[in-house]
C-alpha cells in the first residue's frame, strides 16, 4: 500500500471515527458547542495521520493502533476535563479509553485494506 492510499484510508476512517466519537460524546451531555465538536472529531483526525506515517516502526499493529491512541488522547481528555458535563476527570478517561479502542480500529481498517489491495495486485 503506498503512503498516500495509507494516508488517505487512515484519514478517512478517523475521522468517520472522529464524528462516532462526537455522537457518543452527544449522548452523555447536550451542552457541547462548535469547539468541542471539533476537538473531538480532530484529535481523532490527527491520531489517523499519525498512524499513517509511523508504518515502518516494526511493533504489531494493534499496539501501534493502541500507542498512539493512548498518547494522542491524554492532552486533549484533559482539554476535555474544562468542557460542561465533563469535569471530575471524565472527559480524560473518555477521551483515553475511546482513544485507545479507535487506534486499534484505525490499524484494523489499514490492515484489512492493505490485504485487499495486496490480493488485488496478484491477481492481475
Amino acid at each position: 500500500m503506498t503512503h498516500w492510499n495509507r494516508a488517505r484510508s487512515a484519514l478517512e476512517w478517523s475521522t468517520f471515527y472522529g464524528v462516532c466519537t462526537w455522537l457518543l460524546a452527544s449522548g452523555i451531555t447536550n451542552k457541547m458547542h462548535g469547539q468541542h465538536v471539533w476537538t473531538i472529531i480532530l484529535s481523532r483526525t490527527l491520531m489517523g495521520l499519525i498512524i499513517a506515517f509511523i508504518k515502518p516502526i516494526a511493533v504489531p499493529w494493534w499496539v501501534r493502533g493502541l500507542a498512539v491512541g493512548i498518547i494522542v488522547n491524554i492532552p486533549v481528555g484533559l482539554i476535555m476535563n474544562g468542557f460542561p458535563d465533563f469535569g471530575n476527570m471524565l472527559g480524560f478517561w473518555y477521551m483515553l479509553i475511546t482513544g485507545a479502542i479507535i487506534g486499534v480500529l484505525i490499524e484494523l481498517a489499514l490492515k484489512h485494506r492493505e490485504k485487499e489491495l495486496l490480493a488485488q495486485e496478484e491477481s492481475k
